[in-house]
């Protein structure tokens, strides 16, 4: 187990890394001049010629990448252009707001897969089951941002029920979180709903009724925990799609998360900015994918988990 976490966290660290400095040479390739976005309109090359040594960017890009490497290594990834301020600062304020939306969104997603997943493999042809397929037919044609529009729009500015933006505690996550969580549970509604099927066929099972085990027993003991293996793969990829949700669904509610900052930051051709946003995304990642994988033991003791 040691060795293959080991194994697992120099991997990680390797695809961070190799993330980031794509990020790196495409914001310089292509964001364009952080200079002439924060100069005044009529600025003189004089001008902006102080702002560029001011943020670094007048050096070449080796020299560039060497001092935030060199940063990096020590905890540090710059101060903002925008905010003027250190980025980890920035970062350490917004990031526990995003992780609470990101984290309630995951557990509105699984909450409804597992809920409807199993009561439509139970009940085929049910309305449970034509209600699991409506979900996931529009969880996966409806675009996010049109989803959050419409939330705003009915539940928080015409029924008043929740905050239509801003940050004023769990209430103001609600809806950002179910905007998030609807473009990731079409997925896992359908791994589960076929994999209960596909258990419930199963001999063990048959087995199980034939000795007068509980119908409840063999659903959530038996049949759900081995069912939930292709779940957890599928929440590892869906960490990803999440994220971009969360990020869309941030912007939409204007919540002060790390996708709104980083909204920000891409506006502004701030390269310390979406820089270290990128580096904390992908190893929150990467870290989540790591720790499902070390779920497998938990949830069925005969996986080992080898180093290739």
């Amino acid at each position: 187990m040691a060795r293959y976490v080991t194994s697992r966290l120099l991997q990680a660290l390797f695809i961070v890394a190799a993330i980031t400095l794509g990020v790196f040479m495409i914001l310089r390739v292509t964001a364009g001049d952080p200079a002439r976005v924060r100069a005044p309109v009529f600025a003189s090359q004089d001008v902006i010629d102080q702002y560029r040594a001011d943020f670094g960017t007048d050096r070449s890009i080796p020299a560039q990448l060497g001092s935030f490497v060199e940063g990096v290594a020590h905890g540090d990834l710059g101060d903002s252009f925008r905010f003027q301020k250190p980025v980890t600062e920035l970062i350490a304020t917004a990031l526990p707001r995003t992780l609470q939306l990101a984290l309630l969104a995951l557990l509105m997603s699984v909450a409804v897969a597992v809920t409807l997943g199993v009561l439509a493999a139970r009940y085929p042809g049910s309305p449970w089951d034509w209600l699991a397929s409506a979900i996931a037919a529009i969880g996966q044609s409806a675009p996010v941002f049109w989803v959050g529009l419409l939330l705003s729009t009915y539940l928080a500015v015409k029924l008043g029920l929740f905050p239509a933006g801003g940050y004023r505690g769990f209430s103001s996550l609600v809806l950002p979180a179910v905007t998030a969580a609807l473009s990731i549970v079409p997925t896992e509604l359908r791994v589960l709903r076929e994999s209960m099927r596909s258990t419930l066929r199963q001999e063990y099972v048959r087995a199980a009724r034939a000795n007068g085990v509980p119908e409840w027993k063999i659903t959530f003991k038996y049949a759900l925990r081995n069912a939930s293996l292709p779940l957890l793969t599928v929440i590892g990829v869906d960490v990803g799609y999440l994220l971009g949700g969360v990020i869309v669904a941030e912007v939409v509610f204007n919540f002060p998360g790390i996708g709104q900052m980083a909204l920000v930051g891409l506006n502004a051709r701030d390269y310390p900015l979406v820089q270290g946003i990128t580096i904390v995304t992908a190893s929150v990642f990467v870290l989540v994918n790591l720790a499902i994988d070390l779920l497998y033991t938990v949830v069925d003791p005969r996986i080992r988990l080898e180093t290739t």
